[in-house]
């Protein structure tokens, strides 16, 4: 049985690194597991999504990103409120959800400042349909074509770009929220191929106090179910997604787009000829989660 291990973001980029330098480049899925790198970026592209997910459970937040903050423009000044405009923004029933409008990200001005000490530009197009514009609610239906996030490091070389196509729904009331997601994904890796991933994963969140409508949501917990299918060169993973101890939001956590404080979530499947799972699991606010792999035969 292959032993527990647990990765610290420090060294799973290191090990990363002598992973690509031993195999000459090649990523490949190996008997005995995943390995520590394909560990550390399948585990990185959950928290990825999971912080995204969390955005989306506002539509302001989805247009400026929970623990970011948009950039001046060039040349002095201060940025306006919200980069994007909706094409359309005939909203009827007071709820912050426009009928039905399209929003078309450039970068700038969706720039940020606030991603883990680096920046993220956000270019793409987004659609938001309210589902009952007459009575006031909390639900959307978003359709994303081409939505592309890129993250760039404090040191400007660390660079990796997220692109979005498919849907998300959301629907809740002043006690939870559902959001059901349906996306093909793009992720790239700095010196890897990049990564196809078919997300359909279902998040309910819980809030610790009742939900208003048009604002911000307050601390929670987030209850994932689903499955991700990876695809990278000759890997391929179908993982069921779960979360054993639901993640806690901690919305006093600031100045960090690092917002979850506890819980676990497991990507599980077969990894060559053995049966385990990626889990992510969170401690604290500001700090990043730790990846290891558990064989389960």
């Amino acid at each position: 049985m292959t032993p527990h291990r647990t990765l610290t973001p420090a060294v799973a980029i290191v090990l990363s690194g002598l992973f690509i330098a031993a195999c000459d480049n090649s990523i490949s899925n190996v008997n005995g597991g995943p390995g520590d790198a394909i560990t550390a970026d399948l585990g990185a592209t959950a928290r990825d999504e999971i912080e995204a997910s969390l955005s989306a459970l506002t539509l302001s937040s989805s247009l400026d990103p929970i623990g970011t903050a948009q950039i001046a423009p060039a040349g002095g000044g201060s940025a306006s409120p919200g980069c994007v405009t909706p094409s359309t923004p005939l909203e009827s029933d007071g709820d912050g959800i426009p009928d039905d409008a399209t929003y078309i990200f450039t970068a700038p001005p969706c720039r940020f400042t606030g991603w883990r000490g680096g920046t993220l530009d956000i270019v793409g197009t987004l659609r938001i349909q309210d589902p009952d514009p007459i009575h006031a609610g909390f639900g959307y239906d978003a359709t994303i074509t081409g939505l592309r996030t890129r993250f760039t490091g404090a040191d400007g070389k660390n660079i990796f770009d997220v692109t979005r196509n498919g849907t998300r729904t959301l629907s809740g009331s002043v006690t939870s929220l559902t959001l059901a997601t349906d996306l093909q994904l793009i992720r790239t890796f700095v010196g890897k191929p990049d990564a196809a991933v078919d997300q359909q994963w279902n998040i309910t969140y819980t809030p610790a106090t009742s939900l208003q409508i048009n604002a911000a949501v307050p601390s929670g917990t987030l209850d994932i179910s689903g499955t991700a299918d990876w695809a990278r060169g000759n890997e391929h993973f179908v993982l069921t997604v779960t979360t054993p101890t639901a993640l806690h939001y901690n919305a006093d956590c600031s100045g960090t787009v690092q917002r979850i404080d506890g819980g676990e979530m497991q990507l599980a499947g077969k990894f060559g000829d053995m049966d385990g799972f990626v889990r992510v699991r969170w401690s604290e606010c500001g700090k990043e989660p730790s990846y290891s792999f558990e064989p389960t035969s």
